[in-house]
């Protein structure tokens, strides 16, 4: 006879009655732009990793009057949120995601409270605890209670460590403090990551998602970027409208310096001629800015093509590609001059 520990059977009980799937990634920043830097970290998980991401999100803020404010969606990912301008300046943001159709309300997953902080985490952070509270917010009333992020973490997953919970919280003052229960922990496909540093913090958790590369760091990266204007080895550049093809003898990518996309060329022919979807910028092509060879790309960008032409269908946000950056490209090495871009550097 196998006996429960407590907290075990109510992880296990709860979800079974709930039929929830576990939620794969949560991340929370603090600092200027912290809404872009966690926005940046969700859209770099689902660029880079393979498993339950893209679907369901919970976008959370505190604004400028350190109010809670939520945006939702079941399916689409982070995109799917249109997030406004004034919540990705936001100096207080979080976010939870996973696969799709996840049980209402979904805020449950990243609660906050106002003037206190937010709580986000993965797999199941809403498990019940004490007096069948959620484990999250067990942690927000500790933090209202005046403990640190920290502190209110390890108490309450001390109380439970056989729950499938691992959690962030951030106070309204910007700390943040992380944690995974000790079941959690013993898990082979776990990965997390924290970097602060003056008034900028970011931190993430996240489990089942796999992908080639260190993907905990990378999406730190990408989140430190937006927060600190900093450059980091992963990268985001984006394809803000239609830009030229051109055959060349290896597959290049032209960006500007503020990482915008302003041509292409490829070694394959079909391309140059392709009226579809299709791979434009395929992985592994070299990123040139200002006549350097700046990194290389790692995903792909899938997307509409007319002859001679890499297209932004109209209407649609612009579209992203991750690339890693060489931390030696800052000697000029120009392409060959048959194989450049006229126009193509900027």
């Amino acid at each position: 006879m196998v006996t429960l520990h407590t907290d075990h059977a109510s992880s296990l009980l709860y979800a079974a009655a709930n039929r929830i799937e576990t939620m794969t990634i949560g991340v929370a920043a603090s600092g200027q732009k912290a809404g872009a830097a966690v926005r940046a970290a969700v859209l770099g998980a689902e660029l880079l990793g393979r498993g339950a991401i893209g679907g369901f999100v919970v976008f959370a803020i505190l604004d400028e009057n350190r109010r809670v404010r939520h945006r939702v969606t079941q399916r689409g990912g982070i995109e799917a949120l249109n997030l406004p301008e004034t919540w990705l300046a936001a100096q207080s943001a979080a976010a939870i995601s996973s696969g799709p159709d996840r049980p209402e309300p979904l805020e449950q997953f990243l609660p906050g409270l106002d003037n206190i902080g937010l709580v986000t985490g993965h797999r199941l952070p809403n498990t019940p605890g004490v007096n069948d509270i959620p484990l999250n917010q067990a942690v927000l009333a500790r933090l209202a209670a005046g403990q640190t992020p920290q502190e209110a973490i390890t108490a309450v997953l001390c109380e439970f460590p056989e729950a499938d919970a691992g959690m962030i919280a951030m106070n309204a003052c910007g700390e943040i403090g992380t944690g995974n229960s000790a079941r959690v922990m013993r898990r082979s496909d776990c990965g997390g990551a924290e970097r602060t540093s003056g008034g900028s913090s970011v931190a993430l958790l996240h489990n089942s998602i796999f992908s080639q590369g260190p993907l905990a760091e990378r999406l730190i990266d990408l989140a430190w970027s937006c927060l600190t204007g900093e450059s980091t080895d992963t990268r985001l550049l984006y394809l803000h409208d239609t830009v030229p093809i051109h055959l060349s003898t290896n597959d290049r990518v032209h960006v500007k310096n503020d990482g915008t996309i302003t041509a292409v060329e490829s070694a394959n022919l079909r391309l140059q001629s392709a009226n579809r979807r299709t791979t434009g910028i395929y992985l592994g092509s070299e990123i040139w800015q200002s006549g350097r060879l700046i990194g290389r790309a790692i995903t792909e960008l899938f997307t509409e093509t007319s002859p001679g032409w890499l297209c932004k269908p109209p209407g649609s946000p612009p579209l992203p590609l991750v690339i890693e950056a060489f931390r030696n490209a800052g000697k000029a090495a120009h392409p060959p001059q048959s194989q450049a871009i006229k126009g193509g550097s900027h």
